[in-house]
């Protein structure tokens, strides 16, 4: 026979458990706002974090396994409330919602933490979205990169083959340095820096 731990989970202030479910109702979804313990010794809570749970749209792809049966229960969006932090051990610092109040949470919230947690994305399809775009811009750039090196290359090639010297247009050398006449020069040593 196992034993269960009864953990004694803080739970949330209900003005802000309620503006959460209100910023997630703009969307047409639910949202939750739970604590997730992270470290537990002697059934204590020793350290953790908030989590909001955003429900999906039912037009959401991430729903299709669910509606056909495949799935046990239906996905959700956490938001992680926590930054990160690589001073910590964990790698993140928990964000303390009491300190945050409702504005702070929204705030976050309204930075996009969607899945990540870290103000980036709105959604999965979003992130998909920008990253595709960001590799087509990379792919013109290098394309584009390429293409001048390889001109430049060719450029030199040429140069190379048919002896053509390198020097920029508009550039003359003069022989021979022209002697100055000039009286009102100054010599180029005093006399007493040429005796010492």
């Amino acid at each position: 026979m196992t034993k269960t731990l009864a953990l004694d989970i803080p739970t949330p202030p209900a003005e802000i458990a309620d503006a959460v479910e209100m910023w997630a109702r703009k969307s047409g979804r639910h949202g939750r706002l739970q604590f997730i313990p992270t470290f537990v010794s002697n059934g204590q809570i020793m350290a953790g974090t908030w989590l909001v749970r955003l429900s999906l749209r039912e037009n959401d792809k991430r729903m299709l396994l669910y509606q056909q049966g495949i799935a046990a229960e239906p996905p959700a969006e956490d938001v992680w409330l926590h930054v990160p932090d690589e001073s910590r051990k964990s790698g993140y610092r928990a964000l303390d919602i009491y300190q945050m109040g409702v504005g702070g949470v929204e705030a976050f919230l309204d930075r996009g933490n969607m899945w990540s947690g870290r103000g980036e994305f709105t959604s999965l399809e979003e992130q998909v979205r920008l990253a595709r775009e960001a590799n087509r811009k990379m792919l013109e750039k290098n394309r584009a990169d390429q293409k001048e090196e390889s001109r430049h290359e060719q450029r030199d090639k040429r140069r190379w083959r048919f002896g053509i010297p390198f020097l920029p247009v508009g550039v003359t050398f003069p022989k021979a340095a022209e002697p100055t006449s000039t009286t009102d020069l100054a010599p180029a040593a005093t006399n007493k820096e040429q005796t010492v």
